[in-house]
Formats: C-alpha cells, sequence, structure tokens
C-alpha cells in the first residue's frame, strides 16, 4: 500500500526515486524527487507496481 508523500520506485531495482502525489483506486500520480530531472512531469502508475523506497538509514 502506498500513500501520499511515499518514495517509490517504479521498478525494483530502479534507480530514479518518484513521490506518491495522489493515490487514486488502483492508480497513484507520481512526481520525480529532483526537480530538476530532464522530462520531469507527474503522471499516473500502477499502485501494484511501484516499490517502497526503503528511507531507514540501517545503521
Amino acid at each position: 500500500m502506498v500513500n501520499m508523500g511515499d518514495q517509490v520506485l517504479l521498478v525494483a531495482g530502479g534507480i530514479s526515486v518518484f513521490q506518491v502525489v495522489e493515490v487514486e483506486g488502483d492508480h497513484a500520480l507520481v512526481a520525480p524527487i529532483q526537480a530538476d530531472a530532464p522530462g520531469g512531469y507527474s503522471f499516473p502508475a500502477r499502485v501494484a507496481a511501484l516499490v517502497p523506497v526503503d528511507t531507514g538509514s540501517g545503521e
């Protein structure tokens, strides 16, 4: 389950991090967290495909 404000990857092992802007049903609106990302715009993605980013330090 993803919530607004969560940081996610579009695929497991992905390198680009996105933030969930809005969740509606089985789709979420995501936007890149880097403001200067090329083509950096919000777009819809399937919630089931999003991979949460581990934001814990682990140390």
